[in-house]
């Protein structure tokens, strides 16, 4: 336990706990209706290659997966990773593949993730990221997205001072997205606690 949990930042050591605890009420084991849509709507593109960020157990790269993706989930958090890897293997054979990484979202160049992606999927990781991470994660979100990619977001939008996760406002995803992506639709709602959300659909130019 103690080798598991040294040297990790107070942020990634109450991920990692509550993961080893399985405390993770956001870990629903269902994919999200937007993210379906993305995939099987009228709008989908032909499966490729597809970066799920923050992929947690895995539910998400294993719903593209199935639909014939090519996904490469990365997480920081080990007990995450190591759940994601045990349902692949539950899996058996998929129409695409995945494979999971344990490793930093905010320094991506130093995890050798291949070609670039035409989907990157985020759902609630970015808006977890202490401020002074997100400028990385956002050069790595850039670098790897393929000319003409969707990045699909999903974050709290920012309340008091002391809230987790921190959250993140419309504004600062443009600040450190739009020099390379649009912002074709932003979608804002509510989850259970009544903390106000947003899902944004960004493409790469």
């Amino acid at each position: 336990m103690a080798s598991l949990l040294g040297g990790l930042s107070s942020h990634r050591l109450r991920f990692t706990w509550m993961y080893l605890r399985r405390r993770t009420p956001w870990d629903t084991g269902i994919s999200p209706p937007e993210l379906v849509e993305a995939v099987e709507g009228p709008d989908a593109p032909a499966p490729g290659r597809a970066l799920d960020l923050g992929c947690g157990t895995g539910t998400n790269s294993l719903y593209l997966a199935r639909h014939g993706w090519q996904v490469t989930g990365v997480d920081f958090a080990a007990p995450a990773v190591a759940r994601a890897n045990t349902r692949l293997r539950q899996a058996g054979k998929l129409p695409g593949s995945a494979c999971f990484v344990r490793g930093d979202v905010t320094a991506l160049d130093g995890l050798r993730l291949g070609e670039p992606f035409g989907l990157l999927f985020d759902l609630g990781c970015f808006h977890s990221l202490p401020a002074e991470r997100r400028a990385g994660y956002a050069a790595g979100v850039i670098r790897y997205a393929a000319p003409g990619a969707r990045y699909l977001l999903y974050g709290f939008l920012p309340a008091d001072a002391e809230a987790r996760p921190p959250g993140v406002s419309p504004e600062e995803i443009r600040k450190l997205f739009g020099p390379a992506f649009t912002v074709e639709r932003e979608v804002q709602g509510s989850d259970a606690r009544a903390r106000i959300s947003a899902w944004y659909w960004l493409r790469k130019g």
